[in-house]
């Protein structure tokens, strides 16, 4: 008995081993299933009738005296959703009543930019209520009276407390011109020169007859009373012009900021919000015109999921400062590490210039502006649009005229196709809407973690995700840039398919036929300079990504 029970032992063995086998097989497909997750901010978008709503997340306009033609100007360049967003005071800024009246279907947000919060720099939060800072400037005119001593006294300031010494911290802003040599003997009242970041009074806090260069500069001070008042004497033979401004800005830690404007409760006097988002499932935090460093970007963007991404073109800078590509390329070393980062594309202070962000929305039939104000909301939260960086349009003499950057160069498509069991294996890409008169070629980029994976000269476009033999997507992430370009560049020479493979973004944005014509360029790379105005529309969509997220 003992002998038959051991011949058949190696069949048992053989039964037991390829069932457990076939369980593996079995949980390696599913597993496939599990360790291949994917964000796909596209997936909800039905291409045939959601709306392409123009947008910004980053734009200063819409203040006195101006700001009903501010307005108007951003509705003649298409833009639909106009959340304007100032600083001094850094505080939401409401359409105005005759433009609403004018334009019942414009859409707003509240949205401000704010600064001076510690260890970040300069930050939106689209579609929250948070409200900081000031700005007052001294109504006064040296120009044209010439006389001194000059006094003047700010009111309505924020008294020192000690559980809130932030909502205390002001800087008065000195613009002062005149001779090298002459000085300025400068008093305040009400207030004391103060270190911004500890709260703290600095050693020579009493400014009284306190001597200083005859030149332009900020002191921090710490208000103790509600009316500052500033008294400057000095000789009117050395001085050309004097004014005077006291500004504030955030003054406390980001993460303390990024709470309140995220979750906070406050309301003013009135019972307005100052805090928290108006929808708990849209809007959030943007880091603007940054270019690093990457360990920073990333705390930020782990600390809360509604900290939503960066600025990749920003009109001052373009993709980085000084001809750099300092935000294009901070954007792919962020999504190398896995985490999801949004990113977006603005004039900021710029009004007839480049870029804008383009929302993917439900069709505005049948909503209400509440409704469709809360799906642009939403559509920000999920990173459901596209970066547009429009070519410039220009008259019969080479000028920049309306509608300016305005394009209906557009994704049509972004559909990430999976098969039967749910495993992501193509992403197929269109575009269309482009000026085929001006631009009548097109070409379609792919880019991964490992760069450019594939270039497709044509309005309709097809990638492959690469496997591994479990099935697993290899890709982190897969993102797409598109161009709309014409056939010559500086009016008369070849500009090709290979030409344009060859070229970054800095570069494909640069291309024109002609310079000057009032285009500004960015500030910091081309002031002084014979400006290239742009002649390609550009196109960015968010990341698809793939495998684990922190």
């Amino acid at each position: 008995m003992n002998r038959y029970c051991i011949s058949i032992l190696p069949l048992a063995i053989f039964i037991i081993a390829s069932s457990a086998i076939q369980k593996e097989d079995e949980r390696q497909q599913q597993g496939s299933q599990i360790t291949t997750e994917f964000f796909n901010p596209y997936e909800n978008v039905d291409w045939n009738k959601f709306e392409h709503l123009h947008s910004f997340s980053h734009q200063h306009g819409n203040r006195p005296p101006s700001y009903s033609v501010s307005a108007e100007e951003f509705w003649d360049m298409g833009f639909r959703h106009l959340p304007f967003s100032n600083y001094y005071p850094s505080a939401p800024s409401p359409l105005p009543l005759k433009f609403r009246e004018k334009h019942p279907d414009a859409l707003w947000a509240p949205n401000a930019e704010q600064h001076s919060a510690f260890g970040v720099g300069h930050f939106n939060v689209i579609d929250s209520y948070y409200s900081t800072g000031h700005g007052q400037g001294a109504n006064i005119s040296y120009r044209k009276n010439r006389t001194s001593p000059i006094e003047y006294e700010f009111s309505g300031l924020n008294v020192y407390n000690p559980e809130k010494p932030w909502l205390s911290i002001y800087w008065l802003d000195l613009r002062i011109s005149g001779k090298d040599e002459a000085v300025i003997l400068i008093t305040l009242e009400g207030a004391c020169k103060v270190n911004p970041t500890t709260y703290e009074v600095v050693k020579d806090g009493d400014i009284k007859d306190s001597s200083i260069p005859a030149k332009s500069r900020a002191i921090y001070i710490r208000a103790e009373s509600d009316k500052v008042k500033v008294r400057l004497d000095f000789n009117p033979d050395e001085i050309s012009d004097v004014s005077l401004v006291i500004r504030q800005g955030v003054h406390r830690p980001w993460k303390d900021a990024f709470r309140a404007a995220l979750d906070g409760t406050l309301k003013d006097k009135e019972g307005n919000p100052i805090e928290g988002l108006r929808f708990s499932d849209g809007g959030g935090i943007t880091l603007n015109h940054t270019g690093g460093p990457v360990n920073s970007v990333l705390e930020k963007l782990r600390f809360d999921s509604r900290v939503l991404g960066i600025e990749v073109w920003n009109q001052h800078y373009a993709f980085g400062p000084k001809g750099s590509l300092a935000f294009y390329n901070l954007w792919d070393e962020v999504l190398k590490t896995g985490t999801r980062c949004f990113v977006f594309f603005v004039k900021d202070h710029f009004i007839y210039e480049r870029g804008r962000n383009v929302l993917l929305v439900p069709s505005p039939e049948k909503l209400t502006i509440a409704e469709r104000e809360h799906n642009c909301s939403r559509a920000y939260r999920n990173a459901t649009f596209y970066g547009l960086i429009g070519a410039l349009a220009v008259d019969e003499k080479g000028q920049k005229t309306p509608p300016y950057d305005y394009s209906s160069f557009r994704f049509t498509q972004i559909i990430l196709r999976k098969n039967s069991k749910g495993i992501p294996e193509t992403i197929e890409v269109s575009v269309d809407g482009a000026d085929k008169t001006k631009r009548p070629n097109t070409q379609i980029r792919f880019i991964t973690e490992k760069g450019i994976s594939m270039v497709e000269n044509s309005s309709h476009a097809f990638y492959k995700l690469t496997k591994d033999a479990g099935g697993n997507v290899l890709e982190k992430y897969v993102r797409i840039e598109a161009f709309a370009y014409p056939s010559i560049h500086l009016k008369d020479k070849p500009l090709t398919a290979e030409m344009l493979a060859k070229m970054n973004v800095l570069e494909i944005s640069r291309l024109h036929d002609n310079t000057g014509g009032g285009y500004s360029g960015t500030v910091d790379f081309d002031k002084g300079k014979e400006v290239p105005i742009p002649i390609v529309d550009m196109l960015f969509s968010q990341p698809i990504m793939f495998n684990k997220q922190p």
